[in-house]
């Protein structure tokens, strides 16, 4: 990651929220602290109180939360306490120190053998971001396509990783799918590139884009014939978008993201993007755009057809 900064992906909340230690109540305590006949033959393989009791507590947070928390006794006292009664019948009870790192290395590993888990080894680190490449061409949204990888995560059964291993994985597979999607728009013909740039240029006063941006203000004819006009000035680009934004592999949502992205940014501010953002951003705003502008044009003649024939005069 030298060259590659970290992109921000969860808040200071979100990240607490995913990574929380399990908070149980007393239901909760009986539910996930509860025993399976399997789970008792591999408590059997600790030989104190102590490395059992552990051993109790990192699988029931395990079963609540599918991933593994550093945590002392004095920490998770009421769960201990719980454990200590129930399994042990001790009323109460303290340990002074800690588990040994390999003693708790080899219950992590008991418990992904229980629950047929594993941890994400470093061969299949490809395959994992070779999928989250694979939703940015329909999530190009970070907390979307998080979602979606955490769903991954779960069906193939692999504990989540550390918030710096996300960072650095989506830091990567964004940096690729940036790439990916630079050498294809840097593909569209000199000629659309202009008339593309063209939207953005600043003319006397507002650009090409602004006026297209704009929505229609009402029936009348000048309304109308001004949204027409908006059609008009981008037709071509339309058609060309048509044939070309399939070859990018995007989903309809990743195509509606980028185009939000023209809709809501300044024209000036698109100027400053490099060359290949401007197309892939202007081309997706135009492809769905000229869609709004084509469904505003019906509307209104479905509105003049309704007054006609209702004989109502035409506004």
């Amino acid at each position: 990651m030298a060259t590659l900064k970290r992109i921000y992906l969860l808040s200071e909340s979100e990240i607490s929220d995913l990574y929380a230690r399990p908070d149980f109540n007393s239901d909760e305590r009986e539910l996930y602290f509860s025993l399976s006949s399997q789970e008792l033959e591999a408590l059997n393989h600790y030989a104190t109180t102590k490395t059992r009791a552990y051993f109790i507590l990192q699988l029931g947070y395990f079963k609540a939360r599918q991933q593994f928390f550093n945590f002392e006794f004095q920490e998770v006292r009421a769960d201990l306490a719980y454990v200590l009664s129930k399994f042990f019948k001790i009323p109460k009870g303290r340990f002074t120190g800690g588990i040994t790192r390999q003693c708790i290395s080899l219950q992590k590993k008991a418990i992904l053998k229980l629950f047929d888990y594993q941890d994400l080894p470093a061969h299949q680190n490809n395959s994992a971001e070779e999928h989250l490449a694979e939703l940015l061409r329909y999530y190009p949204k970070g907390h979307d396509a998080f979602r979606h990888l955490l769903t991954y995560f779960d069906h193939q059964k692999i504990v989540i990783p550390t918030y710096r291993n996300l960072q650095d994985m989506f830091t990567r597979a964004f940096a690729k799918e940036n790439d990916r999607l630079s050498r294809l728009v840097l593909l569209i013909p000199k000629i659309q590139q202009e008339k593309l740039l063209e939207l953005v240029e600043k003319g006397d006063g507002i650009s090409k884009l602004n006026l297209i941006r704009s929505d229609q203000k009402n029936f009348q004819y000048t309304a109308i014939k001004s949204e027409a006009d908006k059609a008009m000035t981008i037709v071509d680009l339309y058609k060309f978008s048509k044939e070309f934004l399939p070859s990018l592999n995007l989903s309809k949502n990743a195509i509606g993201y980028y185009s939000d992205l023209a809709e809501q940014y300044a024209a000036s501010r698109l100027r400053r993007f490099s060359k290949d953002q401007q197309f892939l951003q202007i081309l997706c705003f135009v492809h769905h755009r000229y869609q709004q502008i084509m469904d505003n044009l019906i509307t209104s003649f479905f509105h003049h057809t309704r007054a006609i024939l209702v004989g109502v005069p035409v506004e």
